[in-house]
């Protein structure tokens, strides 16, 4: 079929930070007839990640309005892109925020943050590693939004960024090393967290390296998006979680 019909299958809908510097990612996780859409939101001081900024960007006002402006192309399931932005309020701001875009947008919603413990529950993940890019204080937010989901968090590992633009410059090797740092032989799977790391090409290498599932923020969303989409078939070569569909 040409390129030009593509999203005749589904089309998702993907509001992102203004900072994130994953997008290309989000079109390599579709199969073919599947289109990605997205809107961008604004972030406070060029892209801060701190407990204070996540917590405002959560809490902002325009999270309707660009789920409204999504619905114009008439998606098949919208998300909000961002981890800590959907975290860092706890789970009851997250699930309100969910309702809202479904609303707004007229269609199926998720948060990166709501398709982590659908992720995890459809593993059948009961004791994770969490690999993070963050200053303590917000990770320790993502620990207890995984707990309060009845998952053990067995080991976590952060590294202390507070900008968007350097987590988005992580690299294979850099990812690798945190990776396999945070791994514990007691987790049933690993969990790279934030929207502006770009994990896919390599998760299914680690996952055979390492004996268990291995996948990100932006690897969970666009699963969650996908299934809620309607496109249920496994994709080859992202690992585990692509082979699944939702429990």
């Amino acid at each position: 079929m040409h390129r030009a019909n593509f999203g005749w299958r589904a089309r998702i809908g993907i509001i992102y930070p203004a900072s994130g510097l994953a997008d290309m990612e989000y079109y390599w996780l579709c199969p073919p007839g599947v289109s990605v859409h997205i809107t961008r939101t604004a972030m406070p001081d060029e892209g801060s990640v701190t407990l204070e900024t996540m917590q405002a960007v959560a809490k902002g006002d325009d999270f309707s309005r660009h789920a409204a402006d999504l619905a114009t192309v008439r998606p098949h399931s919208i998300v909000w892109m961002c981890t800590s932005g959907s975290f860092s309020r706890g789970p009851e701001w997250d699930e309100n925020l969910r309702k809202t875009l479904g609303k707004s947008g007229r269609c199926p919603a998720t948060t990166t943050s709501t398709a982590l413990v659908e992720a995890i529950n459809t593993l059948g993940v009961k004791k994770i590693a969490l690999a993070m890019p963050y200053e303590p204080r917000l990770g320790e937010k993502l620990i207890q939004y995984v707990e309060n989901a009845g998952i053990r968090v067995v080991n976590h590992m952060g590294l202390g960024l507070t900008m968007d633009w350097d987590i988005g410059r992580l690299d294979p090797s850099g990812l690798n090393d945190l990776i396999r740092k945070t791994d514990s032989p007691e987790a049933d799977a690993i969990f790279v967290s934030d929207t502006g790391i770009v994990l896919s090409p390599v998760a299914e290498t680690l996952e055979k390296d390492l004996g268990k599932p291995v996948f990100s923020a932006n690897m969970a969303s666009m699963w969650h998006a996908l299934r809620l989409a309607g496109v249920k078939e496994p994709l080859p070569g992202l690992g585990r979680l692509f082979q699944t569909t939702l429990s």
